[in-house]
């Protein structure tokens, strides 16, 4: 066997592998022998079948497979070996390939036509972006203090039930003022006095001292007995009277904004007055505004960057790669008409992707980092660094089985490695920063969109 390579272009060779009968007839013949013992011909008994029978029926066959295995496995062996940098894998080449006999001819060639990755030199220097920064208004940090308070109220157990309280009761059916026999029962039942529609039973509830037992109706305090069998759950007689016993009331009430406020908020980050925490929220929001638009950020890098990138694609043969890589879904009409709208920005940015990662290989996500990733999307917010090992190992069981899902686990590894790249090109490119609103932001996107 003889392998010769050739240049056609840029970033384009062809590679020709030379085949004789002494490379694959071995295993033919080997072939041959198992099919022989395995073929069943009416007139002769199973391993009896003639062998020159067995070479009519299947020498061809055999003939086809041993020289697909032997071609794919020395041509991929080749390009390890010389280290090409291929784009995709390699198709035949139509300039060189000439028909071979496969009855009738023993020595064979195999032409195959690969493009080589370009070599990328990117200098950041002469890279512009223009981009925003998003700038809270005096509103929007009010909008969000409301929010926290609304979310993080100070909670009480009182000794009389409120207006607003939440309770929770033990529920016991009941008829004619007494407790039904082996009737319904519950314990734990929770109820909000916003759910209470009836006049009449809002003024039974409100005042009434927590341990308090008396007869209660929930269909009429909800006002029907849908309400009241979502209520009291599957089984409940939902119209019947109950003997209820008051077990907790639970106040939550709008918190003042103080220091105790504060640093429930912003934990041991000595924030003492209100124009500081106003400057954190400030700043929190600036954060999250930027994590937002990110991936805005990142789409206008890419543009900038592979228009900046000046290298030569095969783009021939790059047409023919993406019909064959297409399995029958996308004609070469489809392509040729579509190539530089559809394809072109993509095929380059990714080869500048892998030249950026070959360079960077601190941007290729490892297992632990996609781990962390996944915790911190399942739980918001946990020190993972701070937690006792038993509960470590917990989350790492959770984050396991959360990653055993083979297109969730690409998914979110895409993901994680956009951010990673984002932040890489955010620190090599020049960014043009102007400061505007989030109103403004979404109307100049408004304007983008419909200028395309």
């Amino acid at each position: 066997m003889n392998i010769t390579q050739s240049t056609k272009g840029d970033n384009l060779i062809s590679i020709k592998i030379s085949v004789e009968k002494a490379d694959y007839q071995e295993t033919v013949d080997k072939t041959l022998r198992q099919m022989r013992q395995r073929a069943n011909v009416p007139g002769f008994r199973p391993g009896m079948v003639p062998m020159g029978m067995v070479k009519k029926m299947y020498g061809t066959s055999a003939k086809m497979e041993a020289l697909n295995n032997l071609v794919s496995e020395n041509l991929n062996k080749y390009i390890f070996d010389n280290k090409l940098n291929v784009i995709g894998y390699p198709l035949s080449d139509l300039d060189n390939q000439q028909p071979n006999d496969l009855e009738n001819q023993d020595d064979m060639d195999f032409c195959f036509e690969a493009a080589i990755r370009p070599e990328i030199n990117i200098d950041y220097t002469n890279t512009m972006v223009d981009f925003y920064h998003i700038i809270p208004e005096e509103e929007d940090i009010q909008r969000a203090i409301d929010d926290m308070l609304e979310r993080n109220p100070n909670t009480s157990h009182p000794d009389n039930v409120g207006e607003n309280d939440r309770l929770e009761m033990k529920v016991r059916e009941a008829k004619d003022g007494k407790e039904v026999e082996g009737g319904f029962e519950k314990d734990g039942l929770y109820i909000h006095m916003d759910q209470i529609k009836d006049k009449g039973c809002r003024k039974q509830l409100i005042g009434k001292e927590v341990g308090s037992e008396f007869i209660f109706n929930f269909a009429k305090a909800l006002g029907s007995e849908e309400a009241a069998a979502k209520v009291l759950g599957e089984g409940a007689p939902a119209a019947s009277d109950f003997n209820i016993i008051i077990d907790d009331a639970l106040r939550s009430e709008k918190p003042e904004l103080n220091e105790e406020f504060f640093e429930k908020v912003f934990p041991k980050q000595d924030v003492k007055d209100l124009d500081t925490f106003k400057a954190k929220v400030k700043g929190e929001m600036e954060k999250q505004f930027e994590a937002e638009t990110d991936p805005i950020l990142f789409n206008k890098m890419i543009d900038e960057i592979v228009a900046a990138a000046k290298f030569d694609l095969p783009d021939a043969f790059l047409k023919r790669w993406i019909v064959e890589n297409s399995q029958g879904k996308i004609s070469a009409e489809d392509v040729e008409k579509n190539y530089e709208k559809d394809y072109v920005k993509g095929l380059r940015w990714q080869l500048i992707e892998d030249s950026i990662v070959q360079a960077n290989p601190e941007l290729i996500v490892t297992d632990e980092e996609l781990k962390n990733f996944v915790l911190k999307q399942i739980f918001p917010g946990i020190d993972y660094a701070t937690l006792e090992d038993d509960m470590k190992a917990n989350l790492d069981k959770i984050a396991t089985n959360y990653l055993k899902d083979g297109p969730q686990k690409e998914q979110l590894k895409n993901q994680l490695a956009d951010m990673k790249m984002t932040q890489f090109l955010k620190g090599k490119m020049n960014i043009n920063y102007t400061e505007t609103s989030y109103k403004d932001f979404m109307k100049k996107l408004e304007e983008e969109r419909k200028a395309k």
